[in-house]
């Protein structure tokens, strides 16, 4: 259907929103990407799928979304915009040395 976004389209957009809101309540976190990647690289004998992880090693420093895990954890579009929003504050609070609650007043939302 003409005008209609894809999953990854909605999830890039949600994404982009969820970002936008956590970089403008936090400045320490000015030069961070946020980025969406399908599915995380992980090692052969992992028994767990990260929802996201942090990438120090780039030129600026990253938090990544791995979008098919987060969708596989949710059933509607409410509870995927909240999950990105955890997550998202969890890496935050990751990369800056701090509690998610800390970057994110409104952390957790998901149970």
């Amino acid at each position: 259907m003409p005008g209609s976004l894809t999953r990854a389209q909605r999830f890039d957009q949600d994404s982009s929103l969820a970002a936008a809101r956590l970089l403008a309540m936090n400045a320490q976190l000015e030069g961070v990407d946020v980025v969406v990647e399908d599915v995380p690289r992980m090692p052969a004998r992992a028994t767990r799928v990260a929802l996201g992880r942090v990438h120090r090693q780039t030129a600026r420093p990253q938090l990544v979304l791995h979008r098919k895990a987060i969708e596989a954890r949710t059933e509607d579009r409410d509870e995927l915009v909240a999950l990105v929003r955890d997550v998202l504050a969890e890496l935050a609070g990751d990369y800056l040395g701090s509690a998610a609650e800390d970057v994110d007043p409104e952390y957790p939302r998901t149970g």
